[in-house]
């Protein structure tokens, strides 16, 4: 340990971590009617220094906040974690099931076989892990393809008139799946290198999806479709930087050859973070969106937006840069780090769930699920009851891209109304078949900005590499800050990081 940390001081540290393992800890509900009452008594946690609420404060209850205060709680840190929302877990939110049948995921789906911290997170904390439940990955043979309001089954679609690839292997391939096979051929990293796509070597990489598609021979309309409309990642082909896909191809290579199979809690993936906050030791407060982060020199002050303030040695950002945007940071980071602040992309995606009233696909004899070049971008027949593997519970219109952008500028009954008037415009047999109950916009959350991150054009080479770094007594964690990892397990990999760095200046 460096930064001050003397012997004399270990055992008291210990000791104070031992006394807050010992005390339950609660989860407060912020807000000024709770001024004065908001706070475990100091004895009862293991008072930090004079004058400071916390040795570290956690700004975010999401995965990689969580993570991190109980790793720093392991070591005796007495942390506080102070979350904007009424819950834990950020986008990892599992809908309730008396809202949509089978409680689908609104955020984090599943958990490659290489998700290795996240899995042994949920099991460590006592939550099971069952398989996969599939949201936009179809099972064999049971997606549809409706492209310019032509109804197309995957068994045609490869001889179709309206297949734009040139290339036979590029003809096979479904319009829902991105050109994996090319990211794959031209990914000049080295094989298992996960940490290559920051270093200055590729930086020649950083350069938008569709030029590069189309200067290795993909058809501009096979570009379009396949990787431009509903992206997985940013808005379109030319939003998205070619370096962050090869690092993606990298990373689904890499769970790929996994020998664990992965999948997702029973019960739902937000069971994991709630599960992690009941072995938290500190205080969480609740309901407490953070409004100023200023380095006073010797500590760090937080003010909350309902004018209480918090004082902590080290804080810890654990939140999305889109959300990080809404507070006032004092001193301002440097250039770089605050242009990834203000520019790195959150991908767009609007969610409509759909009750199930009768079986249309019975009715039409086509596939339950459709992919969709309009409006509705994905819509999935999901199947979330253990006990009945092939039963459809809900439906799922996915939209991304600037399908999802258009929706997240229309009040919510004007949103459900066009893409379900669009449903049943472009497969009759929708019609008195679905009922809407649940609409989720991720970019219009203000904790959010959008489902996840993504680098543009250009930005990996302008602020990959200091995106992270310490800012003062200010740290920074979440899947937009990890060096290996991608979604959950960056999160999780992103906390470990921060954690080890707050610990060397303590």
């Amino acid at each position: 340990m460096t930064g001050g940390d003397s012997t004399a001081s270990k055992p008291n540290r210990a000791a104070r971590g031992r006394i807050a393992r010992s005390t339950r800890r609660r989860l407060i509900a912020g807000g000024a009617a709770l001024a004065g009452s908001w706070m475990l008594p100091r004895a009862g946690r293991g008072a930090p220094a004079s004058g400071l609420d916390a040795e570290v404060a956690v700004i975010g209850a999401g995965l990689a906040g969580l993570h991190a205060a109980l790793l720093l709680e392991e070591v005796g840190v007495s942390v506080m974690v102070v979350e904007a929302t009424s819950r834990v877990g950020g986008r990892l939110h599992t809908v309730a099931d008396d809202l949509v049948p089978g409680h689908p995921e609104l955020g984090a789906n599943a958990a490659g076989g290489g998700y290795a911290r996240l899995l042994d997170a949920a099991r460590r904390h006592g939550v099971e892990i069952g398989p996969m439940r599939p949201r936009t990955e179809p099972r064999e043979g049971e997606m549809l393809f409706c492209i310019q309001g032509q109804l197309i089954t995957e068994h045609d679609w490869p001889g179709h008139a309206l297949n734009p690839y040139r290339q036979d292997w590029a003809r096979q391939m479904p319009p829902w799946r991105p050109p994996y096979r090319l990211y794959a051929e031209l990914n000049p990293f080295p094989d298992s290198d996960l940490g290559a796509w920051r270093r200055p070597e590729f930086s020649e990489w950083d350069r938008p999806v569709g030029e590069v598609l189309a200067e290795a021979g993909l058809a501009r309309a096979g570009i379009e479709l396949g990787a431009g409309l509903n992206s997985g990642y940013g808005t379109d082909h030319n939003d998205l930087s070619i370096l962050m896909m090869f690092h993606t191809i990298s990373f689904i290579i890499h769970q790929i050859n996994w020998p664990d199979a992965g999948g997702a809690a029973i019960g739902g993936n937000q069971r994991i973070p709630e599960a992690m906050a009941r072995h938290l030791t500190g205080d969480a407060l609740l309901n407490s969106p953070v409004a100023a982060i200023a380095d006073e020199g010797a500590r760090v002050r937080i003010s909350l937006a309902d004018g209480r303030r918090l004082h902590a040695a080290r804080a810890l950002v654990a939140m999305p840069f889109s959300a990080l945007r809404r507070i006032a940071v004092d001193p301002r980071p440097p250039p770089a780090q605050q242009a990834a602040i203000d520019e790195l992309g959150y991908t767009p995606c609007t969610q409509i769930h759909y009750a199930v009233r009768k079986p249309y696909w019975e009715q039409d004899g086509l596939p339950p699920s459709m992919w969709t070049d309009a409006l509705p971008g994905r819509f999935m027949a999901l199947r979330n009851d253990p006990g009945s593997p092939d039963a459809v519970t809900s439906c799922l219109a996915y939209v991304n891209g600037h399908s999802a952008l258009k929706l997240a500028r229309m009040d919510e009954a004007a949103a459900i109304a066009e893409v379900t008037s669009e449903l049943f415009r472009l497969r009759p047999s929708l019609k008195d078949a679905l009922d809407p109950v649940y609409l989720w916009k991720w970019s219009n959350n203000p904790y959010a900005g959008g489902a996840y991150a993504y680098w543009k054009p250009g930005q990996i080479t302008a602020f990959a590499s200091t995106i992270a770094e310490p800012h003062g007594r200010i740290h920074f964690a979440g899947e937009h800050t990890a060096q290996l990892n991608r979604g959950m397990e960056g999160a999780m990999e992103s906390a470990e990081r921060a954690a080890l760095e707050i610990l060397e200046r303590l």
